[in-house]
């Protein structure tokens, strides 16, 4: 089964990579693309394109070569060959967070592709271009802004559990359980139950699977409420 990526795509034209009916999807993104933790993407952090059908989604390429926190032009190319394997879905480019936090708890270590080029490690991933049409063809799915924080699936990330809250000065201290480190967590507040916002002087935190952490905001005059929500 013949599926290359051809990465830098700089002065070369679409002719040059093979059948009529492949199918080639130009992709890139302006920067600067973010984790879930708010971080930047590590250089050499993965791009892949995605075939989904129903509620089933298929890796087929994955290209390890972001830059200065985006992704440089590069095609992706499936044979014409192959194209009718993958017929009644979409296909769609997603930036994967792949770093290995049970090698490198800070989160500067990427788990690396394994023998077929694909992440040994995939904790989420985010949406950056959906929707491309299945059948062959040149697709640009070149991104017009850098990836956010909040645009990463979390679904499948246990709901963080506040365990604890406390005054401490003239802050409010709030500890939470159940986080994960590859997301960040911030405190938003309200004076009712119905109406709530991140206040500008709250910092996010990333999560440690393996003990609680503490989220910390000044302390308002009035009633206050709080809860916690992943950063955007």
């Amino acid at each position: 089964m013949k599926k290359t990526i051809a990465a830098l795509f700089a002065g070369l034209t679409v002719a040059a990579f093979g059948g009529i009916n492949d199918l080639l999807v130009m992709f890139s993104t302006p920067g600067p693309d973010k984790y879930a933790d708010g971080t930047q993407v590590l250089d050499n952090e993965c791009y892949a394109l995605v075939y989904t059908k129903g509620d089933v989604q298929e890796t087929v390429l994955t290209f390890p070569g972001a830059k200065d926190g985006k992704c440089p032009p590069v095609l992706f190319s499936i044979d014409e060959a192959d194209v009718a394997n993958y017929q009644g879905g979409t296909w769609g480019v997603y930036l994967l967070d792949t770093r290995d936090f049970a090698k490198d708890p800070s989160g500067k270590t990427l788990s690396g592709v394994d023998e077929a080029g694909q992440p040994k490690v995939v904790n989420v991933k985010a949406s950056v271009e959906d929707g491309i049409a299945s059948s062959g063809g040149f697709n640009s799915a070149s991104a017009q802004v850098g990836v956010a924080a909040g645009a990463y699936d979390l679904t499948d990330v246990p709901q963080p559990k506040v365990t604890g809250i406390k005054i401490v000065g003239a802050n409010v201290v709030v500890t939470v359980a159940n986080t994960r480190p590859f997301v960040g967590y911030t405190l938003q507040s309200g004076s009712d139950v119905s109406n709530f916002a991140v206040p500008a002087d709250t910092a996010s935190v990333s999560g440690d699977a393996a003990k609680e952490i503490n989220l910390v905001t000044p302390k308002k005059d009035g009633a206050q409420f709080f809860k916690v929500s992943t950063i955007k």
